[in-house]
């Protein structure tokens, strides 16, 4: 059954979900009327039974990705999240494009830390991604570029850092350059800014589609930083 809009029911549904469990600790009361579907929250691998009888999801990132695989706005439902869903949600779209990738990557010789790192064996390609889930009001644009100036420092660190990163490095070594990215849920700021992509999360699976043509054409190669790990890879 399709709504009046040409969203189908499911899809509403699992929006309303998200708000709901957002707001609610990704837990409900499945005897309080009102509250959402046990057997669309049953129906996702994230789903278990609390100590209390109440129905939880572990994640809200599949719930996301359905709603967006019917057609949700990537921004609008990327705002309901919290910063570790939208880190999530942000590996998960790596995932699905072909890319290996980890989370949290700290660095050694200082406290700097990457929130996801993304490889392409194919392109040649890893992606060092800082994840900012900034509220749709955030309008400090300097900031945002400042922390684009930031983290083109801190990938460069984890480059000359690359062959001390044990498990890290090895999945370095499948690439040959790595690309500083930061996905922020705003458009305030996007593009190449100060040796970083700034990528919003409602364009980032263009991003990752036409990723030679970005780091190639719009930042003349400067967008990338050459891996130390893929000269010795044969070490790994």
């Amino acid at each position: 059954m399709t709504s009046p809009r040409g969203f189908s029911d499911d899809f509403r549904k699992l929006i309303e979900l998200i708000k709901t469990l957002s707001k609610e600790g990704r837990c409900v009361d499945p005897d309080e009327e009102g509250q959402a579907s046990p057997d669309m929250m049953k129906s996702f691998d994230t789903f278990y039974v609390g100590l209390d009888g109440k129905y939880c999801l572990k994640s809200l990132v599949p719930v996301a990705l359905k709603a967006m695989e019917l057609g949700a706005d990537p921004f609008r439902v990327a705002a309901l999240l919290d910063w570790r869903d939208f880190e999530e949600l942000v590996l998960e779209y790596l995932s699905r494009s072909g890319f290996e990738g980890v989370r949290s990557v700290r660095l050694r010789s200082r406290r700097f830390e990457i929130d996801v790192l993304a490889v392409d064996a194919v392109s040649g390609y890893s992606l060092a991604i800082d994840c900012k889930h900034w509220s749709p009001g955030y309008s400090k644009s300097w900031k945002l570029r400042e922390v684009a100036r930031t983290h083109r420092g801190k990938v460069e660190l984890m480059c000359s850092e690359c062959l001390e990163l044990g498990k890290v490095a090895r999945i370095l070594a499948k690439s040959r350059w790595v690309v500083p990215v930061i996905v922020t849920l705003t458009e305030g700021v996007r593009g190449y800014v100060n040796g970083s992509f700034i990528v919003p999360i409602r364009m980032f699976r263009d991003f990752l589609l036409n990723l030679d043509y970005y780091v190639g054409e719009l930042s003349d190669y400067g967008g990338r930083v050459k891996n130390p790990c893929w000269e010795n890879r044969t070490g790994f």
